[in-house]
């Protein structure tokens, strides 16, 4: 791993700080000093070898746009540990544009990590990346959060990790333009954002959830509105899977549900003040759901819910709406999900989580929480195989070599390993490396024939926790009979005969 001393050019892409810019050196007898000395481009690099943190308020702190102050771990293979059995852990209140890496919370009874208001304003502009809150065993049975965010606005929550919980791992009270992505819950509910939350976004998270709700869009008097969950995986023994309570024009789309121990998919609910508007206009598609219970529980009062749009889901048996609402381009059948959630069954494969359209789809919300976006497409691994036109006699060259490894605090991070689908069917398990030849005798192994077909590249990293990370994209190929523009390729790249399947 590269010493963070070595890498000032990277600081620079993340968070552009200024020159004099300085690095305290952290324990937990200095931490809160240097804090309150911190100003913009400052880092605060916390040593988790020097004992226990224990309980903060850190509040009035602020860096700038493009001058974050960040409080990172001075070396992720060892976090630092807040460790309190306080009701709340971390507490950050009315802070702006500051970076928290690489840190664990344990033992909180009510909130691990509270983002409030000190009376000088909200918190805003923060990002919690690689961040670990496991609540007291105690607060399994109350109404507790790992993180919760009291009318905050543009908050990232990177490849956070909650565990034991008795609500929710993230709580959002009133709060805007807010993204959780590649975040992990434990045994609880996963998500709640209320109170006139809105500008909500939740992408490629996994969910292991025994709580009562898994998803909650809304709730707590006031409406909530444009909230969007893609790309998440949910599975466990929740009774209800989506929630929508006192919540207009959210969407729940290609996401993968697995339930296989009764309860509903779909609940609709209203919990707001007298004049606000009933629950309506929300919207349920291209999801894929294996379960065992209902689709729809029994709606509550002041709901509408035959103005939803529910569309183009895959069911692992008919759902019954009860005549509440209907469903467009619906399809039943057994999607074979394998242990990480891949539809077998190819009738499924453009359903759910793993769908190859859903990253473009998705590329339609991201100015709703475009500062938390900005910062979570330079954390994030990008495969690119490129587009291709290739003779069938002559072959091909396919390069993922435009993809993107991704940055850090720590270090620019380097691809593992590359790995292909070239036969789409969704297990990038054909062919090994940056580059791959195709002669004619691999198209046609592969059902490459005449035509236009997608090729996936799926590449890996390792992130300074030493977890390993992916990343999938997918291109084109069209194979046409004779040489396109004499061996041209619409990648530049010229066609080889050479072979290096795997």
């Amino acid at each position: 791993m590269k010493s963070l001393f070595a890498v000032s050019a990277l600081a620079i892409a993340l968070s552009s700080p200024v020159a004099l810019a300085v690095d305290y050196v952290c324990t937990p007898s200095n931490f809160l000093y240097n804090f309150n000395a911190a100003g913009p481009g400052d880092r605060l690099l916390l040593r988790g070898d020097a004992g226990t943190y224990g309980r903060y308020w850190l509040s009035n702190k602020h860096g700038t746009p493009g001058n974050l102050i960040q409080v990172i771990a001075a070396d992720p293979a060892r976090p630092p540990i807040f460790q309190s059995s306080a009701s709340e852990g971390l507490q950050i209140a009315s802070c702006s544009y500051m970076l928290f890496d690489g840190i664990e919370v344990r033992g909180a009874t009510a909130e691990g990590i509270h983002l409030q208001n000190a009376g000088s304003g909200p918190s805003n502009h923060i990002i919690m990346r690689n961040i670990k809150v496991t609540m007291a065993a105690s607060a399994a049975s109350g109404n507790t959060d790992n993180w919760k965010t009291d009318y905050t606005s543009d908050v990232l929550f990177y490849n956070c990790t909650g565990i034991i919980n008795g609500d929710t791992t993230f709580d959002m009270m009133g709060s805007a333009r807010q993204l959780v992505m590649r975040s992990t819950s434990h045994g609880t509910n996963f998500a709640h954002a209320k109170h006139g939350s809105h500008d909500i976004g939740y992408y490629k998270n996994v969910v292991n959830n025994t709580g009562q709700r898994n998803f909650q869009f809304g709730g707590n008097r006031e409406a909530n509105y444009d909230q969007i969950a893609m790309g998440n995986v949910i599975y466990g023994a929740s009774p209800q899977s989506v929630v929508y309570t006192t919540a207009r024009y959210d969407e729940f789309r290609y996401n993968t549900i697995q339930n296989l121990t009764g309860g509903e998919v779909i609940r609709i609910l209203y919990e707001g003040d007298a004049g606000t508007p009933p629950t309506a206009h929300n919207t349920f598609s291209n999801n894929l759901i294996e379960y065992n219970g209902s689709a729809l529980a029994w709606p509550g009062p002041n709901t509408d819910p035959a103005s939803f749009t529910v569309a183009d889901n895959f069911w692992s048996k008919t759902p019954n709406f009860m005549g509440y609402m209907s469903e467009t381009g619906g399809v039943v059948g057994d999607p074979q999900l394998n242990a990480d959630f891949l539809p077998q069954n190819p009738a499924a494969r453009h359903y759910g989580a793993h769908a190859r359209q859903m990253e473009t789809e998705w590329a339609a919300y991201t100015d709703r929480f475009a500062w938390a976006w900005s910062y979570a497409q330079q954390y994030e691994p990008r495969a690119e195989p490129g587009d291709y036109e290739a003779s069938i006699a002559d072959g091909v060259v396919l390069s993922g070599l435009d993809s993107y490894a991704g940055i850090s605090p720590y270090g620019a991070y380097t691809i593992d390993r590359y790995e292909w689908d070239l036969d789409d069917d969704g297990l990038f398990d054909d062919a090994v490396g940056a580059t791959i030849s195709l002669d004619a005798a691999d198209l046609a192994a592969l059902g490459l024939d005449e035509g236009l077909h997608y090729v996936g590249l799926r590449i890996w990293i390792t992130n300074e926790q030493g977890q390993p990370m992916y990343d999938d994209g997918w291109g084109t190929l069209t194979v046409v009979p004779e040489p396109a523009c004499g061996l041209l390729l619409l990648g530049g790249l010229a066609l080889l005969r050479r072979r290096e399947r795997r």
